[in-house]
């Protein structure tokens, strides 16, 4: 009886846990639009002064935050870095690091910050991937790369947020 009792305890505590459970999956999300800048700026109808104006669709956005390890690396407000799995060396002529942050925001909000960030600080994208719940987001400058990754935590643990910036060998 007690070992029945505890193959199905293991068995309860392994399926909770397991990522391709449908409760945990992320296919409801909808795919990161990619902006081109030669596209010009949808423009929006007037709205008259009696309708009132329409919800904005999309969700809250992410917003800048102060304490960025490498000030062209932008980070969003409320990630929390993982000082045991990130590392960074900085010399005047060379930038290395993996930065690790957890931050509780849906996956095509931190996608899009990027997106809409990195730009201003002079990264240029050069490729998108989303698959089995993960986003990767590559961006290079002269001399740099910049890896975003974004990967699931499960369910209402928010998202593991990876920066990898390396030096680009011009492949």
């Amino acid at each position: 009886m007690k070992r029945t009792l505890l193959s199905l305890a293991l068995c309860c505590a392994f399926l909770a846990g397991c990522e391709t459970m449908p409760w945990q999956s992320n296919d409801d999300l909808p795919p990161v639009e990619l902006l081109e800048e030669s596209q010009p700026a949808p423009v929006e109808p007037a709205v008259s002064e009696a309708a009132p104006a329409a919800p904005a669709e999309s969700g809250p956005s992410l917003t800048m935050s102060p304490n960025q390890r490498f000030k062209d690396v932008p980070l969003p407000e409320k990630a929390k870095e993982d000082l045991d799995r990130s590392y960074i060396y900085e010399s005047p002529t060379l930038q290395i690091g993996r930065m690790v942050y957890t931050i509780r925001a849906d996956q095509n909000a931190i996608a899009q910050f990027y997106i809409s960030q990195c730009p201003a600080s002079g990264w240029s994208l050069e490729s998108v991937q989303q698959a089995n719940g993960n986003a990767n987001l590559l961006f290079k400058q002269p001399g740099k790369r910049l890896e975003v990754m974004v990967q699931p935590l499960g369910m209402g643990r928010g998202q593991r947020l990876i920066l990898h910036m390396v030096p680009d060998g011009g492949v």
